[in-house]
């Protein structure tokens, strides 16, 4: 039976937990000597997250930027204090742990050691949020937080998407569309996959992606159904074909294909499919509590890891693999949704105000 529900507390508790389960699959992916071998297609959850960023942000900013209630610019400083203070206390933990290995004499990974100079200019860089003018060498990407690469690039499309986006017509969204789709399968050709754009010569890759997931994500909400239903059963399915697809072991000559198929199809048609879907009460609480955790788990993760392995370095040993693994990932999980409640959310919510004034928005 089929009951029709709106989002609970005007959010789509589904997604949330989409976005969740997404975030864990990154932390497995750069805890491989706790939890084994990352998972082949688990990058494309990055993918996910632009798509459903794109679908929130038009519900959340959609109407407001439209009749002009708030100004682009006040909508890109809501989007920057939204990221900023989760990611300055990951920045402030990445270069204390860089610090403490660079006078350690120890490398940072494999046989890469500290670079003053380097870490110095990201530091400074990234405290502007823009990724620094080198790749840097010990990190093998443009910012010290690893993810906020694709932090940045979803900042790009938040001001194409106030500025010109929100009021577009359906041709020149298609437009878009089409040209970040032809981006992306010479990306996928240049590098066999899509797990690109995090260094400045993939840097096209990185807005290719993020441009095409986010205003498909946009379109979807344009046209949903507006009155999502409860379907326990399907609720569960679309979290499992999330599992599969991030889970999956695509041959090496067949990822580039596979990455293509999953971001063009796979996740706008699960993201359409799952906004209309209202979960059980039992998948919404474990939604909601994924959903509330995923900013923070995708943003600190990494230096919660590292930390975790200079605080405990016995972790790694062959016997408590992958017990201890797993425990670390529920630990990150929890200490992201303690950080998310307790100091995050009232931040957001006195930021929001002195922001947007008296323009009512639904918190990302």
């Amino acid at each position: 039976m089929e009951t029709a529900q709106r989002p609970t507390r005007d959010r789509f508790v589904l997604l949330d937990g989409l976005r969740g389960v997404a975030a864990i699959f990154i932390i497995q992916r750069h805890a491989e000597d706790l939890l084994g071998d990352a998972l082949p297609s688990s990058y494309l959850g990055v993918d996910l997250f632009f798509a459903l960023s794109g679908f929130v942000l038009a519900h959340a900013y959609g109407v407001s930027l439209s009749d002009g209630r708030i100004s682009p610019l006040q909508f890109m400083k809501a989007r920057l204090l939204r990221l900023y203070p989760l990611y300055a206390i990951a920045l402030a933990l990445v270069t204390a742990y860089y610090i403490r290995m660079y006078f350690a004499g120890l490398p940072v990974m494999a046989d890469e050691y500290v670079i003053p100079n380097e870490l110095l200019l990201a530091f400074f860089t990234g405290l502007l949020f823009l990724p620094s003018p080198i790749t840097i060498s010990f990190n093998a990407a443009l910012f010290l937080v690893h993810p906020a690469w694709s932090l940045f690039n979803e900042l790009v499309v938040n001001v194409a998407y106030a500025l010109r986006g929100v009021r577009a017509s359906l041709r020149q969204i298609g437009a878009v569309l089409a040209f970040s789709a032809i981006l992306l399968v010479i990306a996928a050709l240049q590098f066999d996959r899509l797990h690109a754009g995090f260094r400045w010569h993939e840097m096209y890759a990185g807005m290719a992606r993020v441009f095409f997931s986010f205003f498909m994500g946009m379109l979807i909400y344009r046209y949903r159904r507006k009155v999502p239903v409860l379907r326990p059963g399907q609720s569960i399915a679309c979290l499992a074909l999330l599992i599969a697809v991030l889970a999956f072991p695509t041959a090496r000559d067949w990822r580039w294909i596979f990455d293509l198929f999953v971001v063009l199809l796979v996740w706008p048609a699960l993201l359409y499919w799952a906004s209309a879907i209202t979960p059980g009460p039992r998948t919404a609480s474990v939604a909601s509590f994924l959903g509330t955790a995923s900013y923070a788990v995708y943003v600190l993760h990494t230096p919660l890891l590292d930390w975790a392995h200079v605080l405990a370095p016995g972790i790694t040993d062959a016997e408590l693999r992958p017990l201890a693994g797993i425990v670390l990932v529920a630990l990150v999980v929890v200490i992201s949704w303690c950080l998310t409640v307790w100091l995050d959310q009232p931040l957001q919510k006195h930021l929001k105000k002195r922001v947007l004034l008296r323009a009512p928005v639904t918190q990302k």
